[in-house]
């Protein structure tokens, strides 16, 4: 409880930006931001984050009592506060860490970075693509006719009751409701599509379906975070609702910022490996270690893979395992992705096809669909696999550092997700569950704290740092500013300091 005081009084809540409804209104004075600030890191650390759940705790816990100094908030008040302070929560996140900078933490040059997903306020029956909203249209057309049969039916009998017409009639107009909705959920992803989308959720717009682990989708976010190797801190986080296939260089040059460093390693799994990516933290001084993908070569013979075929960079030609040299034409071609609609340059190196056709190894090498179209085995070199190559180098060299990124990246999301129960977030829209990550991340970087220093000690530290800054507060200097200019009536000297 004493650190939670201390570390709120370190802030200055207004420069951050905190505000708090009914500041300015007449009536019962608003609540100061640094109480609920208290009250949710007090929760969150205490896996305790719901609004109602909190506002509970203030009337009946007596730690609570003494650090609100028995002040009673209500759900609403404490709900407002965490939803319109999202931009305040991550400049705390951040000024923390500028905190922790001064005292010598965060020193190391190596981090690693990964994601991981969060359940949102969005089920998978509210999350839309192309397929199933073709899949729902096509089973109202179906069910549609079958009505529309067992009415013509109804009106050619003789005794059939109006009670029967009635319902199905009704069934009809249902389904006549249905198909609009329908229809303007594909007109709103004709739209979407437009902007590079290929889904929209309705009941969060900006959370999307996620592949989690084999083969299981959950709509949610996709959370980035890049940590410190020295003590497991987080440096600096992005919530994303994207793979994390073109997420590296943004964090890595970002933590590589809050560490103020000139060079930094960076550690990351194989979802990582995308050249463009390792190429930008090349040209920002960021060595990387990211695991490669690897290729589906399940149909190639393991010793004519393309890792078999030599590179030679002065001459610009690959050797192919019998001895023959593939050249290109030298011209590049634009090849898309497929998935995120970025695209590359390849060129392509092949023999003539007489060489290749004419090979005693062709059948293993280039295959039978090749030699059947008249073509011999092409390799494609992408514009960026001087750096995929040194990157794949670096790992297979320094296997014992590559092996260091999941105890130091997974220990975060272990103790969020499984200790603390937190794999789902509480609010909706990318802008506010950043702003509920920046205070997850902030009780986690505390508690980690709290582990390094002690709990006396940091209350120390936090309190030294609050005196030697407090005095910089624009509301303490116009404070300082006015009682200077009051005594300058009586001495002309500091007159001047008024002006």
């Amino acid at each position: 409880m004493r650190v939670l005081d201390a570390f709120v009084d370190y802030f200055d809540l207004d420069a951050l930006g905190f505000v708090v409804k009914g500041k300015s209104r007449e009536g019962r004075p608003a609540f100061a931001a640094a109480t609920l600030l208290k009250l949710y890191l007090y929760g969150y650390l205490n896996r305790v984050r719901s609004s109602r759940r909190l506002e509970k705790a203030a009337q009946t816990n007596i730690e609570l009592f003494w650090l609100l100094q028995e002040q009673k908030p209500g759900y609403k008040t404490i709900a407002d506060f965490r939803k319109d302070n999202n931009k305040a929560l991550k400049n705390m996140f951040r000024q923390f860490n500028r905190f922790l900078k001064g005292e010598d933490l965060l020193q190391g040059d190596l981090v690693a970075v990964d994601g991981s997903k969060f359940g949102a306020q969005n089920s998978k029956k509210n999350n839309y693509n192309k397929r199933k909203v073709n899949r729902h249209l096509d089973y109202i057309d179906r069910q549609t006719e079958d009505y529309l049969s067992q009415l013509d039916e109804l009106d050619q009998a003789e005794a059939a009751e109006p009670q029967a017409i009635y319902e199905v009639s009704d069934k009809l107009d249902q389904l006549s409701q249905r198909k609009q909705k329908y229809t303007n959920l594909q007109e709103e992803l004709a739209q979407a599509r437009l902007a590079g989308e290929t889904q929209i959720s309705t009941s969060d717009p900006d959370a999307r379906a996620l592949p989690k682990k084999m083969n299981i989708v959950e709509v949610g976010y996709n959370v980035q975070t890049a940590v410190e190797s020295n003590d497991y801190l987080i440096t600096n986080f992005e919530v994303t609702n994207k793979l994390d296939t073109y997420a590296l260089s943004g964090m890595a040059i970002e933590a590589k910022k809050v560490l103020e460093k000139e060079q930094i390693k960076v550690l990351a799994d194989k979802g990582y490996d995308t050249g463009a990516e390792l190429k930008t933290c090349a040209t920002h001084q960021i060595e990387t270690y990211v695991a490669p993908r690897r290729k589906n070569t399940s149909k190639k013979h393991p010793d004519y893979t393309k890792d078999k075929f030599i590179y030679d960079v002065e001459a610009d030609h690959y050797t192919c395992p019998a001895g023959k040299q593939l050249k290109s034409n030298g011209n590049w071609y634009k090849k898309n992705d497929g998935i995120h609609r970025q695209s590359y340059k390849v060129k392509v190196y092949k023999l003539p096809f007489d060489q290749c056709n004419g090979c005693p190894f062709k059948m293993d090498c280039a295959g039978a669909a090749n030699l059947k179209n008249s073509k011999g085995r092409p390799i494609e070199r992408t514009e960026y696999e001087a750096w995929l190559e040194a990157n794949r180098e670096r790992v297979r060299f320094h296997k014992d550092r590559y092996r260091k990124r999941q105890q130091i990246v997974e220990h975060p999301f272990g103790t969020i997700k499984q200790q603390w129960g937190y794999h789902y977030t509480l609010l909706k829209g990318k802008e506010k569950v950043g702003g509920e990550f920046a205070l997850i991340f902030t009780a986690y970087n505390l508690r980690r704290v709290m582990s390094i220093f002690g709990v006396l000690d940091l209350i120390e530290r936090l309190k030294k740092a609050f005196e030697a800054i407090w005095w910089l507060r624009p509301t303490v200097k116009a404070l300082i500013r006015k009682k200077v200019c009051r005594l300058s009536l009586a001495s002309p000297r500091i007159t001047s300091a008024c002006a």
